[in-house]
């Protein structure tokens, strides 16, 4: 049977990218701890295509995919794209990957336990020849994770001289890297920068200790985004980063955010 996807085109196109999307499939997270967590994972996978070509073998990509250990890391991202890149006959490959990994949290005063999702993506490129790690020629890779926090705001504090307006947000951290970033890592930062950390558990006891300690650190947005960025700045992993809130505002129709974006 003739392939037609192998066919000549004369329209002289090259496309950027080619390729399959939403593709879910079982993956597996390093730990920070040592372990591996058990995740399902959404994939996007893509190649280029030449001026020349008709089209692609599309059954290829999920093929690869299927063979592949699909473990969340830079170093297992690169091999993913080295046998995409090979499989496919293309100069170059890419992936998107998104995730939830779930964290573990104790509630401060009761202790009970529960798991809190983060939602976390890799974008990972893989040029022609790289054979490198994460950071090497030709190998690039983003990893961001959207961290759900609490904020309590410092106007509002200081109007009312005791009740004010709390809020949950989100930081998305996603940073390029040398060496080894751990999820969990981010989640802290993102947290410990917040007012609060949030808890998907929490008893009377639990919530008067949250709510004390979200009154004793009132953030502005633009602080919480200052804040991660500072921590960033200083460790020497970090190659590039971007920091993204968004508060989800309790006593306003808006919402209110706030971005920054370096190269190191």
């Amino acid at each position: 049977m003739a392939s037609i996807q192998d066919g000549h085109d004369d329209r002289e196109i090259a496309l950027d990218r080619v390729g399959v999307v939403n593709v879910v499939y079982p993956a597996t997270v390093p730990e920070r701890g040592g372990g591996v967590r058990s995740t399902e994972a959404t994939f996007a996978l893509f190649g280029e295509l030449a001026e020349d070509a008709r089209g692609t073998h599309l059954s290829r990509f999920v093929r690869v995919l299927q063979s592949d250990e699909r473990i969340l890391e830079p170093e297992h991202l690169e091999r993913l794209l080295s046998s995409l890149r090979d499989a496919l006959g293309s100069a170059s490959a890419s992936a998107e990957v998104e995730f939830t990994y779930f964290v573990p949290k104790v509630s401060p005063v009761s202790g009970e336990k529960s798991l809190l999702a983060c939602e976390a993506s890799y974008e990972a490129t893989l040029g022609a020849g790289s054979t490198g790690g994460a950071g090497a020629a030709g190998f690039d890779v983003v990893l961001t994770v959207d961290v759900p926090v609490m904020t309590v705001c410092p106007c509002s504090l200081e109007l009312t001289s005791g009740p004010a307006h709390t809020q949950r947000g989100h930081v998305a951290v996603s940073v390029r890297f040398n060496g080894q970033v751990w999820i969990e890592e981010l989640v802290e930062l993102a947290e410990d920068c917040a007012s609060a950390p949030m808890f998907p558990i929490l008893r009377g006891e639990d919530e008067r200790a949250v709510l004390e300690a979200a009154y004793a650190k009132p953030v502005f947005i633009e602080d919480l985004v200052r804040c991660v960025a500072e921590r960033l700045d200083s460790d020497v992993r970090v190659t590039w980063y971007r920091v993204e809130a968004e508060n989800l505002e309790s006593v306003h129709e808006h919402d209110v955010y706030a971005c920054v974006e370096r190269e190191r």
